[in-house]
Formats: C-alpha cells, sequence, structure tokens
C-alpha cells in the first residue's frame, strides 16, 4: 500500500467571486463569508521531522492534496467544486450550486455541499482505478 504525503486542504475564492460577494452583500458581510469558508477544513498538525532519513523519504511520497473552489458567474451565483491532485493525476468534480449568504448564519449547507463534490472525487477516483486494474473490461462493454 503506497502511503502518501497529505498535503492541507486549500480553499481557493475566485475574484469574480469576490467582487460578487462584495456587490451583493457589502464588505463587511463579504469579510465574514470568506472567513468562515476559509476555516472549514481542520488545520493539520505538522509533525517536525528531525531524522534526516525521514525527511527524504517523505519528499520521495507521492503527494496527495485536495482543493476546494468558489467560483461565480456574472449573474451573481456562486458555485463549489474541488480538485483531488494525487501524484500526477488530477481528479475534479462537477460544479455545484450554493447561496453564499447561508454560509454566514451556518456552515451545514457549505460542508454538505463540499462532502457532495467529495464523494463526487470519490466516485471518479474508483472509475479510475477499475479501469487502470483490468484494462480489458473495455472490451466487455463493446
Amino acid at each position: 500500500m503506497i502511503k502518501f504525503r497529505h498535503l492541507p486542504t486549500k480553499v481557493n475564492i475566485s475574484d469574480l467571486a469576490r467582487q460578487n460577494c462584495r456587490q451583493m452583500y457589502g464588505d463587511d458581510l463579504s469579510c465574514l463569508m470568506f472567513e468562515s469558508v476559509k476555516n472549514l477544513e481542520e488545520k493539520i498538525p505538522s509533525a517536525k521531522k528531525t531524522n534526516f532519513i525521514k525527511k527524504t523519504i517523505d519528499a520521495l511520497k507521492p503527494v496527495k492534496e485536495m482543493s476546494i473552489n468558489i467560483s461565480s458567474n456574472k449573474y451573481g451565483d456562486f458555485f463549489v467544486h474541488s480538485n483531488l491532485k494525487i501524484n500526477k493525476y488530477n481528479f475534479e468534480s462537477s460544479k455545484i450550486p450554493f447561496d453564499f449568504f447561508e454560509t454566514l448564519s451556518t456552515l451545514k449547507n457549505f460542508k454538505t455541499i463540499v462532502a457532495k463534490t467529495k464523494d463526487d472525487i470519490l466516485s471518479k477516483v474508483s472509475v479510475f482505478n477499475e479501469f487502470r486494474n483490468y484494462p480489458d473490461k473495455v472490451k466487455f462493454f463493446d
């Protein structure tokens, strides 16, 4: 079993989403919303590696990184989609719309949407692993 080097989850908010949020809700509310979304994921405490061999082994491990992206269109609709990078492979979820104003009062709605994007990514990873382990499986579908 391959062990991955886990990087902390990144939350990216696009410039258009920031601009639309400021226009719709004002500067004060938009700052509160951005902070509540940025602090959604728990911080992973980093253990200090004092041993040189452990540092080099960790540097050679494949990297697993999750990022949550919040974007918007010109009409003021907000969307969430996630990316999961495992070494050289990138798995992307579909965009799911959400109401940004609800994140201020409660993060439950936003957490469920992020969970949906993670489930979408996991289903894509499982299909990828299935076809990677059994490459001749495509022949059976013809």
